[in-house]
């Protein structure tokens, strides 16, 4: 497994540059919750300092996983393509302290690094946080289910039958 350390501070304060692929082999908490190992994501992760002199890294993810369908149980391509920024913060004070300045801005997160961080990491997580919490399909490609459908008779059709008898 590549291992892309870096000292997030120095990066955003350099406008550090990364971007790289990496196998769902190499990411084991994300390969856990698909079903296979296949597939790769594309990544790339910016550091800048805001107008607030605040450490920020934009990151990117995109690719594909295969996760199961809660519905039929069989595999579903699902295309990971996400977005974010994330404040970094020395302490677990700083770090509230920049989540109040932030408002109404959903789209950044604050995250704690005393050292050192693995890019990849970072990348693990945004791929795992763009995933639908109930993966399925928009039609299964099983039809034996749609044909079961059709072929239940409504309990109400019944008490037609009794009805025309009278």
């Amino acid at each position: 497994m590549n291992s892309y350390l870096i000292d997030p501070f120095e990066f955003c304060r350099n406008g550090g540059s990364l971007k790289g692929n990496a196998s769902l082999s190499e990411l084991n908490r994300l390969s856990a919750v698909c079903a296979d190992q296949a597939g790769e994501l594309k990544w790339e992760v910016t550091g800048t300092v805001n107008k607030r002199n605040q450490p920020e890294l934009s990151l990117e993810v995109s690719g594909t996983v295969n996760l199961m369908c809660q519905r039929c149980l069989s595999p579903l391509v699902f295309d990971v393509d996400s977005e974010t920024t994330v404040l970094v913060a020395k302490t677990e004070e700083q770090a509230d302290e920049m989540e109040e300045t932030l408002g109404n801005e959903d789209s950044v997160e604050v995250i704690v690094a005393d050292g050192k961080i693995n890019v990849l990491d970072l990348i693990e997580d945004e791929a795992l946080l763009s995933l639908p919490l109930s993966s399925k399909h928009e039609v299964c490609p099983d039809s034996s289910m749609g044909e079961l459908k059709n072929n239940i008779q409504s309990p109400f059709s019944v008490l037609g039958k009794l009805k025309k008898k009278e």
